[in-house]
């Protein structure tokens, strides 16, 4: 329901929304920060559902393809969904050895 005071001014319902920390791939990128979803939805259907063109990220950290470097951070960004080639919240990502070893420049001799 849309309410109008009578200056004409137009008041829409909140949609209150809780950040999801995400990891997103892009094939220039590798990107962390927070996608926002409703209540007791999934990242999936939040990105199923969204009509626009582009995802909004908020405290963004953008790295180098390897996510070695860190290219440069922003409060906001827009990242087009063709250019997503994969996303997750990064409580799913579970580590292996060989990428944590990798992860804090540790290699095994072999």
């Amino acid at each position: 329901m849309i309410d109008v005071s009578h200056k004409g001014k137009y008041f829409t319902p909140r949609v209150s929304k809780e950040p999801v920390v995400t990891l997103i791939r892009t094939h220039d990128y590798l990107i962390t920060g927070n996608v926002y979803t409703r209540p007791e939805h999934r990242l999936k259907d939040e990105l199923n559902s969204d009509r626009e063109r582009f995802l909004a990220v908020t405290e963004v950290q953008v790295y180098d393809p390897t996510g070695e470097k860190l290219l440069f951070e922003s409060s906001f960004l827009l990242i087009a969904y063709d250019h997503i080639v994969l996303i997750t919240p990064t409580d799913a990502i579970t580590p292996t050895p060989e990428s944590a070893q990798a992860y804090n420049g540790v290699k095994e001799d072999v």
